[in-house]
């Protein structure tokens, strides 16, 4: 039998990251269709690759939480996992208790991944119709994953954009924003600086 991937739960003495400490690294986002062949398609409009990126929910308004993960000790061999019981992507806090691997109980769909520079994804301004929007991400583990990042919209007065909003104004707000990113911070695997050559985990598991 195959445990849940030890390296990606979190424990108690693991920090929050702030964005400075992995600027310079990649952020890795699952969809269901690989957008590698898509983006090399000549003849692909940015609209065609769009509903893939927010995939499998059909809204483009999945960007103002959008999923990512931390490349590193989170890698390819990591995309597409589900866990069997939802309640364990609740938030995580270092209060809670730890989880064993061998008592998750997992499938690991069909899945690819999309790289997206975390530099690009940080403190973005983004000029939508002469008002000024702030793109950023956030840390935010789960009890499964301590590599889940959630990227977040906030408007010019600090505000932030939530998902469910749902006016005509916030989704073509939503499809501006994913058109930045699919300009701006896609990246080839050739480009990618994985996490794990700067943040060692090592100590923290031993004394855990």
């Amino acid at each position: 039998m195959q445990y849940y991937p030890e390296e990606l739960l979190p424990r108690k003495l693991y920090p929050i990251l702030n964005n400075d400490v992995i600027k310079n690294n990649t952020l890795v986002r699952e969809t269901e269709t690989d957008l590698y062949q898509l983006i090399e398609n000549t003849d692909c409009e940015t609209d065609d690759i769009l509903p893939f990126v927010v995939s499998p929910q059909p809204s483009l308004r999945e960007v103002f939480e959008l999923s990512t993960f931390l490349y590193g000790y989170y890698t390819d061999e990591h995309i597409g996992i589900r866990v069997a019981d939802s309640s364990l992507y609740t938030d995580w806090n270092n209060e809670m208790q730890e989880l064993a691997a061998k008592d998750i109980e997992y499938i690991q769909e069909k899945a690819y991944p999309f790289y997206l520079s975390a530099k690009k994804l940080d403190r973005q301004e983004i000029d939508f119709n002469g008002d000024i929007f702030n793109l950023s991400f956030s840390h935010k583990p789960t009890r499964v994953n301590y590599w889940h990042f959630e990227l977040w919209i906030n408007d010019n007065k600090g505000n932030r954009i939530p998902r469910d909003k749902s006016s005509a104004h916030i989704k073509y707000l939503a499809k501006a924003i994913l058109e930045y990113i699919i300009a701006e911070a896609v990246q080839n695997k050739s480009s990618i600086i994985p996490f794990k050559d700067e943040f060692d985990l090592t100590p923290l598991q031993q004394e855990c």
